[in-house]
């Protein structure tokens, strides 16, 4: 799992849980509409790692690939926290989107992680993830905060308060 230091949480989450039970959603219904509402931040995020990942990784190669592999920057996206009761996007390489690599005879199916950490092969890169996530913080919440603030007077209104 991932830990503290590179997760984002918006503060602020719970509140507009409870504001939303009252008036008359569902715990079910407010994850949804609170996933919807986070989107376009994890979004931008996506974008800006995405963005990162080409520079470090691709600026430096001097061939063009053959094969039909997807490349690693179109990997990355937003994956939706479905077994959680808690709303929650993560974004980050999605597993399903990439074609096996194989290395040493084995199957290496996260390649931007062992780009990051390194093998016996290649030495370690910086950590494109968290510093592009730690440059744009700002930027993502206060999309978030604006997000959220707009469902929340877009539940009111349908309310009819």
């Amino acid at each position: 799992m991932a830990s503290d230091k590179r997760t984002i949480r918006v503060q602020g989450i719970q509140d507009v849980q409870r504001s939303l039970k009252k008036l008359g959603q569902t715990s079910r219904q407010s994850r949804t509409a609170i996933n919807k509402a986070l989107r376009p931040a994890a979004n931008m995020l996506a974008r800006g790692i995405q963005k990162a990942y080409k520079k470090e990784f691709n600026s430096n190669s001097d061939y063009k690939r053959l094969s039909g592999r997807t490349p690693t920057w179109k990997t990355i996206g937003i994956i939706t926290a479905r077994k959680s009761r808690e709303p929650g996007l993560f974004v980050g390489p999605i597993v399903r989107k990439t074609t096996p690599i194989k290395v040493k005879g084995k199957d290496s199916r996260n390649l931007p992680a062992m780009q990051i950490k390194g093998n016996a092969i290649q030495k370690p890169r910086p950590n494109v993830f968290e510093a592009t996530a730690t440059k744009m913080e700002t930027q993502i919440y206060l999309q978030a905060e604006k997000d959220l603030d707009n469902l929340v007077n877009k539940m009111i209104k349908q309310a009819g308060f």
